[in-house]
């Protein structure tokens, strides 16, 4: 068992059951969300020494989202972008968002043909982001992603961690403002094609190098008995919602 510490609850800001189709860009500001001028100098010192320890990090710009609002049931957003060091700046040292809502991120519940087991991975505890948490296959969305339609930029990361048959349709189930209190996750949901030889103890080899080991399936059953503490927000979630089920 991984050795993640428990943290403060989850937010919930929006969720429903939304075709990714009804998603768009309404502003792309470019604007960026950053710290007071003080806290400059310790970002950069900050950052010299997380890129020695991790030099395949990049300071990117990350995507950020500044707000959001409903429209003849369209979900219309309004981005800008944050440096990937400051967000782990402020993961570090605890700081949350004044303005804004957080950096975009995204996190995917991909189902089994059955619906009855989801994939699941773990990250390694090397890893600085929540080392040891269980999570679902996701990432963060970049600024190039504004180049695409909100469906493309959202499953981009997922396409890319899971060797998979998935379903063309895909859902939007909710807005959820992370555990560290800086990033928004956009929890979608799909499923392995009904073609795929579905095998509930098969151990699939992710394409991203933050697994711990292979990626795995777990039933709804299990995960409503995983103690949450070990889960990251999109997981955190789910699991409130099939323990009522269930």
């Amino acid at each position: 068992m991984n050795n993640v510490k428990a943290r403060a609850n989850l937010k919930v800001i929006w969720e429903n059951n939304l075709p990714l189709d009804k998603i768009k860009w309404y502003k792309k500001s470019l604007n960026e969300f950053s710290l007071p001028k003080r806290f400059h100098p310790k970002i950069k010192s900050y950052w010299t020494k997380h890129s020695e320890k991790n030099p395949k990090d990049y300071d990117g710009k990350l995507l950020f989202l500044n707000n959001y609002k409903i429209k003849n049931n369209v979900l219309l957003l309004d981005v800008g972008y944050i440096r990937f060091s400051t967000v782990i700046f402020m993961v570090k040292n605890h700081l949350r968002i004044e303005q804004g809502i957080g950096m975009l991120g995204t996190q995917c519940l991909v189902f089994s043909p059955c619906k009855q087991y989801i994939l699941i991975g773990e990250r390694p505890l090397t890893q600085k982001y929540y080392p040891g948490a269980t999570i679902i296959p996701g990432g963060m969305l970049e600024i190039n992603d504004l180049d695409k339609e909100p469906r493309k930029a959202l499953l981009r990361e997922i396409y890319e961690e899971v060797p998979l048959p998935l379903n063309s349709d895909a859902y939007l189930k909710a807005l959820l403002v992370g555990w560290n209190g800086v990033s928004v996750t956009f929890l979608l949901c799909t499923s392995v094609s009904p073609s795929y030889n579905f095998n509930p103890f098969e151990s699939i080899s992710g394409e991203k190098s933050e697994w711990e080991n292979n990626l795995r399936w777990i039933s709804l059953e299990k995960l409503r008995e995983f103690p949450s503490n070990y889960l990251l927000d999109g997981l955190i979630y789910f699991k409130s919602k099939i323990k009522k089920s269930l």
